[in-house]
């Protein structure tokens, strides 16, 4: 598998030139410790059968996908989440920390390119897509995974609704799905069970032998969103910044041993999507740019391309180091020079960045 490798004093990682996937992502905290937080499939070095699509086969890290979801409107019979996310990459630009590169193919007419780039004394990856011409309505997202080894604490900036899919994400005898479908959840501490109960979606694992998705609405009166994971044990917190108005909702993919084909045979666990994304769930090209009821509530599932303009979707993560008690985050402002995490009990950490990368406005 070829790679794009970048580098910095805080972040090392690849770029597959097949899907464009971020492949083992190292962050360099205190000085002194590597922490490995991104997700990486349990096949990634076996030889799968030859029609598995190339998503499947590199799944890991992050990546851009357009349209979001299953592809049942574009022919040529794309594999989920479309050509972005199983096409391959030329680089135009590239030196130790910064990668441009271009989609060979398009995307509803439009050219697509990936930049994507780690800058000295931070722990954070910026990733620029920009969508050049094109015609018609797109849904498009962030797949980012991590891996809890340990327990992680899940918060989010402030919320509009957060919902379930209208049917099951898996069903016997192929797996189980966690949550009760159609469900609108007001309290993320007490969501309703598939199978009866309650269960506490602010901590990952929750369940074994499950798989969901869920999906909160953001505020979009906010300069920027977030979604943040605290590893207290390990001492760190993994977090996410964007424009909410670009990706307006954030997709959770909870993935714990819940499908029982092939190649998730029951082993695709403790594995967390915090997927920024525009469009309605996972469901499908057509259901995101159809009538759907987060659409209809304001909030858009699609966006537009345009034969004479463009469009770019701007997305950062980072990890900083957490001082013992630290838990899980209430607030993330931007403040001179980077962010600050703050959690419920006013503890508080800096992390060196630029939040205007998805904001554009100067906290300064």
């Amino acid at each position: 598998m070829k790679l794009f490798p970048l580098q910095s004093d805080r972040v090392s990682l690849g770029v597959t030139e097949t899907g464009g996937h971020l492949s083992d992502a190292v962050f360099s905290l205190d000085g002194e410790r590597d922490i490995r937080p991104m997700h990486t499939a349990p096949w990634e070095h076996e030889a799968l059968p030859e029609d598995t699509p190339p998503i499947l086969k590199i799944l890991r890290g992050d990546f851009f996908c357009a349209p979001f979801g299953t592809s049942d409107i574009l022919p040529g019979g794309l594999p989920v989440h479309g050509l972005p996310a199983s096409g391959t990459w030329r680089a135009t630009e590239a030196d130790a920390a910064s990668l441009t590169a271009v989609l060979d193919g398009d995307v509803m007419g439009a050219t697509v390119t990936k930049q994507v780039t780690v800058r000295p004394g931070e722990a954070v990856v910026y990733q620029r897509h920009t969508l050049a011409g094109g015609d018609g309505r797109l849904p498009v997202g962030h797949h980012a995974m991590l891996s809890a080894k340990t327990p992680l604490q899940l918060a989010y900036s402030p919320w509009i609704t957060a919902l379930t899919p209208p049917e099951p994400v898996e069903e016997p005898p192929h797996g189980r799905a966690l949550l009760a479908e159609g469900q609108v959840i007001t309290d993320l501490h007490h969501a309703r069970r598939a199978d009866g109960g309650t269960v506490d979606l602010t901590v990952f694992p929750t369940a074994e032998d499950y798989e969901q998705i869920w999906m909160i609405v953001a505020d979009r009166t906010r300069p920027f969103a977030w979604t943040a994971a605290t590893a207290a044990e390990e001492g760190w917190v993994w977090f996410a910044l964007k424009d909410p108005r670009v990706l307006p909702q954030t997709l959770m993919w909870l993935s714990d041993g819940g499908r029982d084909y092939a190649p998730w045979n029951g082993r695709h666990r403790r594995a967390i999507g915090l997927e920024e994304i525009c469009g309605y769930f996972h469901l499908s090209h057509s259901r995101s740019i159809g009538d759907n009821p987060v659409a209809e509530s304001g909030s858009p599932t699609a966006i537009t391309l345009d034969p004479n303009g463009t469009v770019a979707i701007s997305y950062m993560f980072g990890v900083a180091a957490v001082s013992p008690g630290f838990g899980r985050v209430a607030d993330i402002t931007a403040t001179p020079g980077g962010v600050t995490l703050h959690d419920a009990d006013g503890n508080a950490v800096f992390a060196p960045c630029d939040p205007t990368f998805v904001s554009g406005n100067d906290p300064s």
